[in-house]
């Protein structure tokens, strides 16, 4: 019996020593007894450092007062507790461990002693902590998220799922993914697939898949196989997020980079591209290719007069006619501004192009409806042909460009290339290039042209006309490059140079003794537009110290048009300042007389148009009268320009003119020439 008992105390204490929980025993004042293996190995107190002490050496201080009271009023009252509890080794790192405490009775029932038997369970908490948040993430993530076994049934699906594809859980579990399948994508695809997963244990890359509503819609999918600890595939985790939105922004993007915006059309970029396609197609089949530039004659004058709103509409209805003139096979791009090129690409002779070029002007025959208001537009149309033109997309693209410049000499018309035409197109670049150092080179000059008072036949004031002495060139004529000036918009500080010129010579003259006479100076649509232009007038003014009486500022008929609130307030902020406004080459522009009721100005001038042959022209000389009485009716003055003979000059001064201009009385002349004629 006594052997029994020993083995069985024997045995109590492998168990005791081998457990691999910690087992504490305390007496019933609490102060250890004994502790095993597993203690000294989870706290790193051996039981000698323990022994007497009480279990209190283990606190971490993470548990307030309250805690410990509770939990031994439930081990007084029930005689056990159990929970979590954060304790300290004895190397100072804080742990969790779950803690049983049970109390140990004699037979009379009295507490005799206290046992504690608890794990580290750090591990197992960041695990479980990590599975939550895993599920979270799972749950909570944007991404669609499917799980399937490795017969690629359906397990699990997230939120996301359902929100993308439309398809609950329990509609989706126990299916396969199949059942997303849009039919988009061949067996091929899908082989492919499943061979780089099978292969490489992942696939990721763009698919098109169909919602539970119907709807096709792309996403972007990455499939992975799990496999367990001896490498054996488990499950496949699919996740996906819709790319709708993405596609549509790049192809967007991709608009924006090969297509003009406003028309639509292809753009320079795609122009080229695909001109460089047609000439390796040409190469190949001995076919020839066309490259077609177009210009809109006039268009300049309408957008400036009416408005970019109504340029852009026009532009737009131009792409359209453009495009029914050509074949699907055939390209129409805008390259910016009003310039439009078509691509030919497959052609049997140069004169199928004509036909086109004939197709275009028959189209733009009818009136563009735009704002109820009826437009007449016309093209000029340059022409280069493949092979004979050029062999590559740079020469053919200049000769084209060339030609058209010569069209647009004409108007309305097409030019196929010629080789002298390359001389021209250089003779406008190097105009240009030389156009932009002009002024800071000091190349421009102020001409002066007296208009003369019909009455006294003097000189009541002068015109002040800009020309330009080109280094190699000589004089070059205005109507060369005032458009250019215009277009490229150095029209702005070659304008403001001309106005501080002038003034400052007329001051210099009247300093000199000279008669005081007001100098007038063209203003240029740009100008008039520049909110600051009265600011710099003003500037200039006080500057010179010319009194503003004497200065006069041209405004072209056709800017009456154009922007009329905005320019009324800049005349009459120019009038403030003493500067007195007239209306340029009246009667040639499209204005009406309520325009002309509304501007403030103080003269108009009679075009030269109406003034040649005006003696031998009922009809010029029927719309020069009546100008005149109109004008004065209004209160203001007229001098009419590009008289040059005396019966001219008779019929100004009959009908009661207030002034003229032209060759009868002189050219206009530099400087030191009009000062001759003052002296």
């Amino acid at each position: 019996m006594d052997a029994m008992i020993l083995n069985r105390a024997d045995l109590y204490l492998t168990v005791f020593q081998n457990v691999q929980e910690g087992i504490v025993i305390t007496d019933k004042q609490g102060s250890i007894l004994s502790v095993n293996r597993a203690f000294t190995l989870t706290t790193g107190y051996q039981e000698e450092e323990v022994r007497g002490k009480s279990p209190s050496i283990l606190q971490s201080g993470k548990q307030e007062p309250s805690f410990y009271v509770e939990m031994w009023a439930s081990v007084y009252e029930k005689g056990t507790w159990q929970g979590e509890i954060w304790n300290r080794r004895k190397n100072g790192e804080i742990y969790l461990e779950w803690l049983m405490i049970d109390t140990v009775r004699n037979e009379r029932g009295e507490i005799t002693h206290y046992v504690g038997i608890f794990s580290d369970i750090t591990d197992r908490k960041r695990t479980e902590e990590k599975l939550h948040l895993y599920s979270r993430i799972f749950e909570n993530t944007s991404e669609g998220i499917i799980i399937t076994d490795t017969k690629g049934t359906i397990l699990w699906v997230n939120p996301a799922f359902t929100l993308t594809t439309g398809y609950l859980p329990e509609e989706a579990i126990g299916r396969k993914p199949s059942m997303l399948s849009s039919t988009q994508h061949g067996t091929e695809f899908y082989i492919e697939m499943w061979t780089t997963i099978y292969e490489k244990g992942s696939w990721q890359g763009e698919i098109w898949n169909r919602r539970k509503s119907g709807e096709v819609y792309p996403e972007w999918l990455s499939i992975n196989t799990v496999r367990d600890e001896n490498g054996n595939i488990t499950n496949y985790v699919g996740m996906f997020s819709d790319i709708t939105e993405r596609k549509k922004s790049e192809e967007h993007l991709k608009f924006l980079a090969h297509y003009d915006v406003l028309t639509e059309l292809p753009n320079r970029f795609l122009f080229h591209d695909r001109l460089s396609q047609a000439l390796l197609q040409a190469q190949r089949v001995g076919r020839q290719v066309a490259v077609m530039f177009l210009d809109l004659d006039r268009f300049k004058w309408i957008n400036d007069t009416y408005g970019h709103g109504v340029g852009d509409q026009l532009l737009q209805s131009v792409a359209a006619r453009l495009k029914k003139c050509v074949r699907k096979s055939d390209t129409v791009a805008r390259l910016g501004g009003d310039e439009f090129t078509v691509l030919l690409s497959n052609i049997l002779e140069a004169k199928d192009a004509a036909k086109v070029a004939e197709k275009i002007f028959h189209a733009f025959s009818t009136p563009f409806q735009l704002d109820e208001q009826e437009f007449f537009i016309t093209t000029s149309i340059g022409i280069s042909v493949y092979p004979e033109d050029g062999v590559d997309l740079e020469t053919l693209i200049k000769n084209a460009d060339a030609a058209m410049y010569c069209a647009k000499e004409i108007g309305n018309t097409y030019q196929f290339f010629e080789p002298e035409m390359k001389k021209a197109t250089t003779e406008k670049i190097l105009l240009e290039n030389s156009l932009h150092k002009a002024l800071e080179r000091g190349e421009f000059m102020v001409y002066y042209q007296p208009q003369i008072d019909v009455h006294s036949r003097k000189i009541m004031s002068m015109e002040a006309l800009l020309r330009w002495n080109h280094p190699e060139l000589g004089i070059v004529s205005p109507t060369q490059f005032i458009p250019l000036a215009e277009e490229t918009g150095l029209i702005v500080p070659i304008g403001e140079w001309i106005i501080e010129t002038v003034c400052r010579q007329n001051k210099a003259w009247q300093s000199q003794g000279f008669q005081p006479l007001k100098i007038a100076v063209n203003l240029s649509p740009r100008q008039l537009i520049d909110k600051f232009l009265p600011s710099t007038i003003a500037r200039i003014l006080r500057h010179s110290g010319l009194d503003p009486a004497y200065l006069e500022l041209e405004i072209t008929e056709g800017i009456s048009l154009n922007h009329i609130d905005s320019n009324i307030k800049t005349i009459n902020e120019i009038r403030k300042l003493g500067v007195t406004v007239s209306i340029d080459d009246f009667g040639t522009g499209y204005s009406s007389l309520s325009y002309l009721k509304k501007y403030p100005v103080d003269r108009l001038k009679i075009d030269r148009s109406f003034v040649k042959d005006i003696i031998h022209d009922p009809r010029n000389a029927a719309i020069a009268r009546a100008i005149i009485e109109m004008a004065h009716g209004l209160n203001l003055k007229v001098i009419a320009e590009g008289v040059e003979t005396e019966e001219e000059l008779k019929f100004f001064v009959d009908n009661q003119c207030d002034a003229v201009q032209g060759y009868f009385f002189c050219k206009p002349m530099p400087v030191y020439e009009v000062e001759k004629k003052l002296s």
